[in-house]
C-alpha cells in the first residue's frame, strides 16, 4: 500500500470513528441522531421542491428554444400592434440603460420614437437594442441628454440592468444547477479514478463547481472570503417575566453559560470586552471577543464582535411588554461560519447551527423564567443561581467536572 492510500485510508477511519463518537455518545447521541433524521427528512422536501421548480424550468426554457427556432425558418410576420411593439421596446430598454421610466415609447405601424431624458453614454446602446426589436421598421429619438444627472429628478437612483448568462450571476435557476452539478460529479468521479494531477485537479473543481450548484451562492460567500455577507437568523419567544427581569439577564453574558447550552463560559475583560468560549462542530471549542455596544435599560441590547474575530458575527435583542404580563424577547443575529455556507451546512446537518442552538436555548430560558428552573450542561439550575455578577465562575468548574 502507497503512502498516500494509506493516508486516505487512515483519515476514513478516523473520520468514521469520529463521527460515530458523535452520534453514539450515550447522553447526547439520541437527540443528534433525531436533529440528523429531521435535518435529512427536511432535505427531501426541498428536494422534491426543487424537482418541481426544474421541471417547470426546463419546458419552459424548451417552449423558448421552439419558438425561437420557428421563428427563425418561418415567414416575415404580419405587423404586430403598437401595444405590443411598446411592450418589446419597453423591456429591451430595461436591460440597455440605467433610468427606462425617463424615456418615452411611442409606436405607430412599426414606425417608433422615443425621448425623455437619458445619460448621455446611453445613447448608442440605446439606438442599437431598439432597433434590433421584432417589428421596428424605423426609429426616430428625440432626447435630452446629461453628463450630471445629480439635478434631474428622473435620472436619480436608477442601475443599468445586465443581461448575463446564467452562470455569471449570483442565483442560478434550477436548470443551470442540474447542469453544473452534474458537470461537477462528472469531474469528481473522473478525479476519483485518475490519481495524477490532472485527475486531483479535475476532483478540486468539480467540488467547487458542485458545491456552487447545490448552495447556489456565489464562491465568495460558501467559503467564507466575503465578510460583507453572512448568514442571518431571527428568533421571538413570549416568556411570562417583566422586561426588567430579562433586561438583567441579558446585559451579563456571564449568566449565558448557565441557560445556553452552547455557551461555555464567558468572562468580562477590560475595556467593556467580554471573550466567549461557545462549543463548536465534533465539540471543539471556539473563542472570539465581542462587545456590548448599545444599551436601552428594559428594551434594547446590541453587540459587535471585535475586528479579526473567529467567528465575526453582530446581534440586537429587543423587549416589547404585552398586555397579558409577558414579554416579547426578538432576537436578530448574522455571523460569518469560519468555513463560509459550507462550514454553516455542515454544522446545520450536525444540529450545531446557531438557529438551532437558539432554538433549544430559548427553550430553557423560558423554562428558567417561568418554571424558576432548568437543565444546562447537564446539571439542573435553579433561577436563584443565576445572579447578575459570579455565575462564570461556577460554569467553570462544572464544564472542568464534566
Amino acid at each position: 500500500m502507497t503512502t498516500e492510500r494509506l493516508s486516505c485510508t487512515l483519515a476514513g477511519v478516523f473520520g468514521a470513528g469520529a463521527l460515530t463518537m458523535y452520534f453514539a455518545d450515550p447522553n447526547r447521541g439520541k437527540r443528534r441522531r433525531a436533529v440528523l433524521k429531521d435535518a435529512i427528512v427536511h432535505s427531501g422536501y426541498d428536494l422534491q421542491r426543487f424537482g418541481r421548480r426544474f421541471r417547470r424550468d426546463l419546458e419552459h426554457r424548451i417552449e423558448g428554444a421552439v419558438a425561437e427556432t420557428h421563428h427563425f425558418f418561418e415567414q416575415p410576420q404580419a405587423q404586430v400592434s403598437d401595444a405590443i411593439l411598446e411592450r418589446r421596446i419597453r423591456t429591451a430598454l430595461g436591460r440597455a440603460v440605467s433610468h427606462s421610466g425617463a424615456i418615452e415609447v411611442s409606436c405607430t405601424e412599426g414606425s417608433v420614437f422615443l425621448g425623455g431624458w437619458i445619460l448621455a453614454d446611453e445613447i448608442d446602446e440605446v439606438n442599437r437594442v431598439v432597433r434590433s426589436v421584432r417589428g421596428v421598421k424605423e426609429l426616430s429619438t428625440f432626447f435630452n441628454t446629461t453628463d450630471h444627472p445629480e439635478h434631474i429628478s428622473s435620472l436619480q437612483a436608477g442601475r443599468m440592468r445586465r443581461h448575463l448568462p446564467d452562470f455569471l450571476q449570483e442565483s442560478w435557476s434550477p436548470t443551470t444547477r442540474v447542469l453544473a452539478g452534474s458537470v461537477g460529479v462528472g469531474l469528481i468521479l473522473y478525479g476519483a479514478t485518475h490519481r495524477k494531477s490532472i485527475g486531483r485537479a479535475a476532483a478540486v473543481n468539480g467540488a467547487i463547481l458542485l458545491a456552487r450548484s447545490v448552495l447556489n451562492t456565489p464562491l465568495k460567500r460558501i467559503v467564507g472570503a466575503d465578510p460583507t455577507v453572512g448568514v442571518h437568523i431571527q428568533k421571538t419567544i413570549s416568556i411570562k417575566a417583566t422586561p426588567s427581569e430579562l433586561y438583567e439577564f441579558w446585559k451579563n453574558p456571564e449568566n449565558y453559560p448557565e441557560v445556553f447550552a452552547h455557551v461555555n463560559r464567558v468572562t468580562r475583560e477590560a475595556d467593556g470586552l467580554f471573550r466567549w468560549q461557545v462549543l463548536g462542530p465534533a465539540g471543539v471549542p471556539i473563542t472570539w471577543t465581542g462587545r456590548i455596544s448599545r444599551q436601552v435599560p428594559d428594551k434594547t441590547i446590541e453587540w459587535w464582535s471585535t475586528p479579526g474575530s473567529t467567528i465575526e458575527n453582530h446581534g440586537v435583542l429587543n423587549l416589547e411588554s404585552e398586555k397579558d404580563g409577558r414579554t416579547r424577547v426578538h432576537v436578530e443575529m448574522s455571523y460569518n461560519p469560519p468555513a463560509g455556507l459550507l462550514g454553516h451546512a455542515v454544522a446545520a446537518l450536525l444540529g450545531l447551527d446557531p438557529k438551532n442552538a437558539m432554538d433549544q436555548d430559548f427553550i430553557r430560558l423560558k423554562s428558567l423564567f417561568e418554571l424558576r428552573k432548568t437543565r444546562t450542561h447537564g446539571h439542573p439550575v435553579a433561577k436563584a443561581e443565576v445572579q447578575a455578577t459570579g455565575s462564570a465562575g461556577r460554569m467553570v468548574q462544572r464544564g472542568m467536572s464534566a
